[in-house]
Formats: structure tokens, sequence, C-alpha cells
């Protein structure tokens, strides 16, 4: 997951690679499949290639020389940046190059939920930066899955109570019964040290204003995962959802709605989804045709899926066994075609 996510962080031109890594990467994009392959060694770019559908739309190599398409002219042109520049990030045009502006907006559209993790629960918006924020009347779009007030407030000043409501909608089916969700002062709702914005809930038989930092450990993720993918709907701007180690902290109940809401939000909005876990309830809830498992040996890791694996996935399923079986045994071993 943390690789998918550095891959493309590293084509919006967010993040750098220091270390000597590389990546080889197929996409299917609207344009046709996209085989972008780039190398670092030492905080500089040693090669780079970008074909779509078999052709050649970019090259270069570690002087920072190289090769790029240009459209209207249907030609390649040479060109030259700094070694430790990528050429991907460097040389978007939407006239010229769309096909980098195309591999720009996937990259942008990846996002990571780390909901074993704080999830944003101890970030609070301090009360000048939350006053700049709620009277500037066009806020940039925030997504940042570390910040969750600042998601959420960014969110209801973009979409309103509709978007209140789509969250309260939800979390019913987790099975927390909600009447309101906002941002409010932290001080009038708990003896809090400083002023500053938080978000509490409401739940329907207590009444009162619980804050983010009152809440269960499982009910926040939930709401957290919850308003994400929310944004993520309503904004339409997100297409590749990465969740690691989901249901961590929530009970079976409430884990399998988590995942049945998952999986609904992106079939609904034609979004892709990848969530990892090793926990036997989640294993067994989510449907083998959607499995792939992971298995390392030293520094490889291979995939078993129902593509490369098919015999083995259609034989289990006559076997009368959970799923959790599946993946505990060795069942779902075969040479596979990254073999």
């Amino acid at each position: 997951m943390s690789v998918i996510n550095s891959f493309a962080r590293i084509l919006c031109g967010q993040h750098k690679a220091y270390e000597a890594c590389g990546f080889l990467v197929t996409l299917k994009l609207n344009s046709g499949e996209f085989s972008y392959e780039i190398a670092f060694k030492e905080g500089t770019v040693i090669k780079e290639v970008l074909l779509v559908d078999g052709e050649k739309k970019l090259s270069r190599d570690e002087n920072g020389s190289g090769q790029i398409h240009y459209e209207k002219e249907n030609t390649f042109l040479d060109f030259k940046i700094p070694a430790n520049a990528i050429a991907a990030v460097n040389r978007r045009d939407e006239i010229q190059h769309p096909f980098l502006i195309e591999l720009y907006q996937w990259a942008n559209s990846v996002v990571l939920y780390l909901f074993g993790s704080d999830f944003g629960r101890s970030r609070v918006m301090g009360v000048t930066d939350a006053h700049a924020f709620f009277n500037n009347p066009n806020p940039p779009p925030f997504d940042d899955p570390d910040d969750f007030v600042r998601v959420y407030s960014s969110a209801y000043k973009r979409f309103g109570e509709t978007f209140d409501k789509a969250v309260i909608a939800d979390m019913g089916e987790l099975g927390y019964s909600l009447s309101d969700v906002g941002a409010d002062n932290l001080q009038e709702l708990s003896n809090f040290p400083f002023a500053a914005v938080g978000i509490f809930v409401v739940e329907t038989d207590l009444g009162f204003k619980n804050p983010q930092i009152q809440m269960s450990q499982g009910m926040f993720r939930a709401l957290a995962l919850v308003v994400h993918l929310n944004l993520c709907a309503f904004s339409r701007n997100k297409q590749l959802i990465l969740v690691d180690d989901i249901g961590e902290g929530l009970d079976y109940e409430r884990a399998t709605s988590v995942i049945k809401l998952l999986i609904t939000k992106a079939k609904e909005n034609d979004m892709q989804l990848i969530m990892t876990t090793n926990d036997r309830f989640v294993m067994n809830e989510v449907p083998l045709e959607y499995w792939a498992v992971l298995k390392r040996k030293g520094g490889i890791v291979k995939m078993f899926n129902a593509k490369n694996s098919q015999k083995q996935f259609e034989q289990f399923k006559y076997l009368g066994l959970n799923n959790f079986d599946f993946f505990a045994s060795d069942f779902f071993e075969a040479e596979v075609l990254n073999d």
C-alpha cells in the first residue's frame, strides 16, 4: 500500500526518492494502457520511460537528456532537464503532452487511509486558523487524511447539510445512530486546555455533543473513514482508495459493516478499492473474487488472485470451508504469471 501511495506522490511531485529504487507500473487509463518505468539512484533519475499502448511517448537518461512526443506536430523533440527532476512531472502540457496530464490525474486520485492509525484524532484546528478558514469564501479543497478536522470542515463548506446527512446515514449503517455531526470549539464541549475547533457527534440516545477526543477509538475510526469516503464520493476526484488494516479496533459486526459500506461506495462511485487485513473475520466477509493474497519470500513478494490462480480459487469454493482457511493453508499457491 505504501509503495503504491509513494509512487503516486512521486508522480504528483509531492515526494522525492532519495534511496536507490525503481518502479515499473502498468495502468489502464482512458487513453489506453500506460506502462511507466522510473529508476532512482542517489537522488537522481537514472531511467524514465513511458509507453501508451506499446508506443513510446517519453524517454530520458541519467543525464536528464531525452525525447518526448509532441501530439500537435506528431513528432519527437529533444529535451534536457536536471538529473534529479522527473520528466513526467516537469513536462506536463495539456496540449502537447496530454498523456502526462492523464498520468498525473491518476496519481492525484490515489489516497491512502491508515485505518489502524490515529487517523487525525489528536489533531485539532486552532481558532485563528479556523476563523480564517471559515471566513474564506473560496477555501481550496482539502483532503489530507491526517487532518480530519480540516477535511470535514472543507467538505461541509463545499457541500453543506447534504454532506452531513450522508455521513449520518452511513454511520447508521455501521450501527451508530446519530442525530448530528459538526465542528465546534472544544472548550465548550470538554475541559480542553486551549481554544480549538474539533469534530463532534450527537448520538440519538444520548443527546449531547461528544467531541472527537472523547469518542471511543472504534467510533472515531468509523467516523473518519465515513467522512473521507463521502468526500471522495461527493467530489468525485479519487479513483483509487487504499485502506490499510481495515476493521482494526472494531467489533466483528461493525468491521463487517464497514467492509460492506466500502464495497458499496466503490461500486456506486466507480472507484477502485484496495484493502489490507490479516483479520479472520474481515477475510471471511470479503468474497474470494476480490482477494489478492500476498506472500513474501526474502525480497520477493508474489500475488495470488482469481486471475493467476483461477483453478485453485474455483476448487476452493466447493470445499465448504470459510475464506480464512483458504488464507491459512497453502491451497492458493500455484505457478503464477509473475514467477
